[in-house]
């Protein structure tokens, strides 16, 4: 794998990479693979409960498993956008004068930006999810469920990236619109995960 392409990874380079002294992958790529997971199961779920299902059921499934894909595809893209913008970012920092040094500034706002969209990503996919909870089959509740964690966990990695590259933004009103973000979508996703895993546990 190369910095430009970190999907490219093994399961087991990626985790051998995050545990080590290296500054990528961290957060943001974390929030990333959870996304790409919680979607894989999500899909999981859908493409197991095609049988037996309404004409409208099979209408939210098949809704389901397009929007799970084009998460996977935002989830990898993303993930290689925050590695790039992080060296981006380590790079303007030793070039800067001073804080206000044009280039610096702008990755700064990059290394918030970016886990927002994140978090932005996994809302998505927790809303998704719920709309199949009622359609997916007894026998892969389990799996929606664990989409539904997923999820979660990606806008709540992702929201812990945000805050910790907050302080280094110099804007105070940029730095205040950041954080409200991240508040109201990390809000938004504990209420969907929690409506989420009741709708599954009620059929479990």
């Amino acid at each position: 794998m190369n910095q430009q392409d970190p999907w490219s990874m093994s399961v087991r380079e990626f985790v051998d990479r995050a545990g080590s002294g290296q500054a990528t992958p961290g957060g943001g790529s974390t929030s990333a693979l959870a996304a790409a997971l919680g979607s894989a199961m999500t899909s999981m779920a859908a493409h197991l409960s095609h049988r037996e299902r309404t004409s409208e059921q099979l209408e939210e499934i098949e809704k389901a498993e397009d929007e799970m894909n084009q998460i996977v595809a935002e989830s990898e893209k993303l993930m290689s956008e925050d590695m790039q913008n992080f060296a981006k970012y380590v790079q303007a920092n030793k070039e800067a004068e001073s804080k206000e040094d044009e280039a610096l500034v702008q990755m700064t706002l990059q290394t918030i930006e970016v886990p927002l969209r994140l978090m932005e990503l996994g809302v998505r996919g927790l809303k998704i999810a719920r709309t199949i909870a009622e359609a997916t089959r007894e026998h892969v509740l389990s799996d929606l469920g664990i989409g539904i964690v997923m999820f979660e966990a990606s806008v709540r990695a992702a929201y812990l990236t945000v805050r910790i590259n907050l302080p280094t933004c110099q804007d105070s009103r940029a730095r205040e619109n950041f954080s409200d973000r991240a508040d109201r979508l990390m809000y938004e996703a504990e209420k969907l995960k929690e409506l989420g895993l009741n709708e599954v546990m009620k059929r479990l």
